[in-house]
């Protein structure tokens, strides 16, 4: 069955519609999905030292699998560096979902600070041994901020343009930083000339809207209304003139085109003969990449924050009941 046809609108009513989810998966084949055998002894600890630390949680939280999130995206990692990436995702997926006033998710005691202060400490010692990367690291943390701040302010009566929306999305959406604990997670040492290339940053680029649009694609299920979190079904409805299902589908059409535009970039850079550039820290975070890419969009179908219980249905026949607006 088909979605509505309209653009959705603050004074229209909602009603449910079946939609087909475009196939993500099938994007991704050629990116090897890898697992971190520390995943569950770390996921344990660090929901515990959440909530040690104050934080609400929530009855779902263990639904949403952050520690699986992380054990697929640095299969690679040690247990204290992959101890350090559940706890920052952890942290970045509780403010989300605080932000978007997620019932049970707070701080117990009130307080509404920042909550990344809680592994400040820990990024002080990483910062001690990098500093470049810790610098690259905070200018991401910072470019997230403000693009949340901007993206939090949109909704329905208030739409992007498509390039506007991308570039926002980016920031928002939290990935530089995630791409950034590739180098922690692994030991890498990128140097400014490798980082700075505008071949890796395509990449990065290339990888991040991949996953993103992924999100926004599997986020629909949730529903289109008013209330919904701002992503790119709407811009490309507004930017298109098109439904709520030709949107859907187009979003898969745009996830199939930056996998193939990733392989093609990777295949360029691997042509790169300078070795200030192209050396063995370099190819594992290219290959962190992939790992961030397969463990990402394969993430999205297990953890409930999306989807419920209804993961594993939907990863085999892609259909999903939307809340939209007539």
């Amino acid at each position: 069955m088909s979605s509505s046809s309209s653009t959705p609108s603050a004074c229209s009513e909602s009603h449910t519609v079946s939609v087909q989810l475009p196939d993500l998966l099938s994007s991704c084949t050629p990116f090897e999905l890898r697992a971190n055998r520390h995943c569950r002894s770390v996921s344990q600890a660090s929901e515990a030292w959440l909530r040690d630390a104050g934080l609400n949680l929530g009855v779902e939280w263990k639904g949403i699998k952050v520690g699986l999130w992380a054990a697929l995206c640095y299969p690679g990692a040690d247990l204290t560096q992959l101890r350090l990436a559940v706890d920052f995702l952890s942290l970045l997926v509780f403010e989300q979902e605080r932000e978007r006033g997620h019932d049970g998710f707070g701080c117990g005691d009130g307080d509404e600070n920042e909550v990344f202060d809680l592994i400040s400490d820990r990024l002080s010692r990483a910062a001690y041994k990098s500093p470049a990367w810790y610098m690259r690291f905070h200018r991401s943390m910072r470019a997230y901020r403000d693009a949340r701040q901007r993206l939090n302010s949109l909704d329905s009566t208030c739409i992007p343009d498509l390039e506007t929306y991308v570039d926002l999305r980016r920031n928002a959406s939290g990935l530089r930083m995630v791409f950034h604990l590739i180098e922690y997670a692994g030991g890498l040492n990128l140097s400014e000339r490798a980082s700075s290339h505008p071949i890796l940053n395509k990449l990065t680029d290339q990888a991040c809207d991949l996953i993103a649009w992924s999100e926004d694609a599997v986020s629909c299920a949730k529903g289109m209304t008013p209330s919904s979190r701002l992503n790119i079904v709407p811009v490309l409805m507004k930017d298109r003139n098109c439904s709520f299902g030709s949107a859907l589908t187009y979003v898969g059409t745009l996830v199939k085109q930056s996998a193939d535009a990733f392989l093609a970039t990777e295949r360029l850079f691997a042509a790169c003969v300078d070795p200030a550039v192209m050396n063995d820290d370099t190819r594992r975070y290219v290959r962190g990449l992939r790992d961030c890419i397969a463990g990402s969009v394969n993430w999205l179908y297990e953890t409930e924050r999306y989807l419920g219980t209804k993961g594993n249905e939907v990863r085999a026949f892609g259909w999903v009941f939307v809340p939209v607006l007539d």
